[in-house]
Parts: structure tokens; C-alpha cells; sequence
């Protein structure tokens, strides 16, 4: 997989494909659910909030789990919420071994680069405004949730004897997203928007849990941000953001390499079973990729904005590429 040339390839071949200026909010719903957990879904919640005990899951963490689950959408505020979970002795996967219920309201987003495992996006409704100013804040957000991600990746690759080459990429990388964010952090304060705090989990994720993440958040989310850094750096309307994209783009390539690199080395350490749902999860991110790319379009301000038609061509071809050479 050569990423940088797959970037450069796709964007070429729509080169002359015309932008637009698009922003709205994503979509959003008030939701009411009562849904049941199985010993799989609460097997899933302890490992993606790194948990230890079953008594540690919050109601409002099995709320956004279940909601995301069902609905494929994420929880932006969580007005009630109740859960119940059994201690159980034996019990299969498929076995219901508790209930969430819940009320609030959710939205459909699709978020840039590579999230840590059990990230939770910012609880403040304006961080999702589709206003530039919010808009910068909540990519410095993100861009130092992933700072947060690769020194993950670096922990659980030192612990499990990984080649000392990819945990220095790691750490490379966790030290270039630590200047992005202050670099995307700086232009949304000097728009007057001040980027969300991450919040640090206690332990590295097992070493199964961030393969099938890493399938999704960097071998797909990961790569397309990096194309559509390339993109920016071209077509941005303000000259500051442009500068600001050019010199991100070559890092966020250089990422999504490792990220697919990291793929190859983490199926051939895993169960069977986990390199299956890898797998799964690789072709499943794919598949959603152009309608995702193009609701991020829409949901872009329009000084960031391509036209969500362009967003959907673009990622479509990308998607196809990156399938062909995984």
C-alpha cells in the first residue's frame, strides 16, 4: 500500500471537478430507546472504555454505545438515562445480560483522522457549529484526541514486541499531532473559538481491540483525512488555512501509511476471529466511506466546504483504490 501515491493519483484523476461553498449542521434527531445488552456488547464497552469491571460501565457510556450500535449515529447530550447489568456466570455472547434506557439527542458526524479508542466527542452543542471558528476548535480536538491514539498504539505495541520501528512511527506521530493541534488550535483562538479538552484513559486498549480499530479509524477515516488535507491545502479560501493544510498534509500521509502498515503487522498477532472482524471492519468503512465524505462536505463551513457531489466522487475513487491494494 503506497498511500502517498494513491492520494496523489485520485486527486489528479478529478482535478478538474469544480468545488463549492456548502455548510449546514449535520443532521440530528431527539431519540428514545430501551435496548438490551448482551455479554458481547458489555464485553465491548470494558474494552473500549478500558474498563476492568462491569460495575464501572456508565449509563450514559452504554447510552451512546447502544445508540451508535443501533442507529449508526453518535450522541451529542443525554437527558435521562437508566442501566441495569447483571454479574452472570457462564454466559455467552449472545446471552442479554442487562438494558439501557435512554433519552436525548444525537447527530450524524463524521469525524476527521484517528480517534482513540473510548474517545467521547465534546458534550458543548456550539463545538459542533458548522461556523468556521467551531469548526477549527473542534478539528484541534481531534488532532489532539490522536495524539492521545498513537501514544496508545506505542504503549500496546512495546507490550506486545512489536518491531521497534513501528512504535517510533507511533511516537513520531503522536509528537506531530501535538503540533497540529496547537497549529489548528491557534487559528480557531484567533477566531475566538477555544478547542474542547480530551480526556486521557487509564491504560492502553488490548492489543485485539486496536486492531479492528485501526482497521477502521486509521486504514480508512485516517487516509481520507489525509487526502482531504491535500485537497484543502489547494483549495481553502483563506491563504493562512491553506499554508496551514500543505503543512499538515504531508504528515497525515505519512500517517495513514502507518496506519495501514500497523494493519498488516496486527492481523498476522491476532485470534483468528479478531482478523476476521478487522477485516470486516476494513470493508464496512470502505463501503461507507463516499456517503460519509459526503455528509462531512455538507457539514463543513464553506471556507472549508467541497461539494458534497465532489466529496462523494472523490472518496468513492479513493475507496476503490485503497480496497484494490489492501
Amino acid at each position: 500500500m503506497r498511500v502517498q501515491l494513491l492520494i496523489t493519483c485520485t486527486l489528479a484523476a478529478l482535478a478538474s471537478a469544480c468545488s463549492s461553498t456548502w455548510g449546514c449542521d449535520p443532521p440530528s434527531e431527539a431519540f428514545s430507546f430501551d435496548a438490551a445488552l448482551t455479554e458481547a456488547d458489555v464485553g465491548e464497552l470494558l474494552t473500549r472504555y478500558s474498563l476492568s469491571d462491569r460495575g464501572e460501565i456508565t449509563c450514559e457510556a452504554a447510552c451512546s454505545y447502544t445508540y451508535e450500535r443501533d442507529r449508526g449515529w453518535s450522541s451529542a447530550q443525554i437527558d435521562s438515562c437508566t442501566l441495569s447489568v447483571a454479574p452472570t456466570e457462564g454466559a455467552t455472547p449472545e446471552t442479554e445480560v442487562g438494558s439501557v434506557q435512554c433519552e436525548g439527542t444525537g447527530y450524524e458526524y463524521f469525524c476527521e483522522g484517528r480517534r482513540p479508542l473510548g474517545h467521547a466527542d465534546p458534550e458543548d452543542p456550539a463545538s459542533r457549529g458548522p461556523a468556521l471558528p467551531a469548526y477549527l476548535a473542534r478539528c484541534a480536538h481531534l488532532e489532539a484526541a490522536s495524539v492521545v491514539a498513537f501514544e496508545e498504539l506505542a504503549q500496546a505495541l512495546v507490550a506486545a514486541g512489536a518491531p521497534a520501528p513501528l512504535v517510533d512511527r507511533c511516537r513520531r506521530a503522536a509528537a506531530d499531532e501535538r503540533r497540529h493541534a496547537a497549529q489548528v488550535g491557534a487559528q480557531a483562538r484567533r477566531r475566538g473559538a477555544i478547542p474542547p479538552a480530551v480526556a486521557r484513559r487509564r491504560q492502553p486498549p488490548a492489543l485485539a481491540a486496536l486492531a479492528v480499530d485501526n482497521a477502521r479509524e486509521g486504514c480508512v477515516l485516517e487516509t481520507w483525512s489525509a487526502l482531504r488535507a491535500a485537497w484543502l491545502a489547494e483549495h481553502a479560501a483563506d491563504p493562512e488555512l491553506r499554508a496551514m493544510y500543505a503543512a499538515l498534509a504531508a504528515d497525515e500521509a505519512a500517517h495513514a501509511q502507518l496506519s495501514w502498515d500497523l494493519h498488516a503487522w496486527l492481523i498476522d498477532q491476532v485470534d483468528p476471529a479478531t482478523r476476521e472482524a478487522a477485516t470486516q471492519a476494513l470493508r464496512r468503512a470502505l463501503a461507507e466511506l463516499p456517503r460519509l465524505a459526503a455528509l462531512q462536505a455538507q457539514a463543513s463551513p464553506p471556507d472549508l466546504a467541497m461539494a458534497p457531489t465532489l466529496a462523494f466522487a472523490l472518496a468513492e475513487r479513493f475507496a476503490a483504490g485503497l480496497a484494490a491494494a489492501a
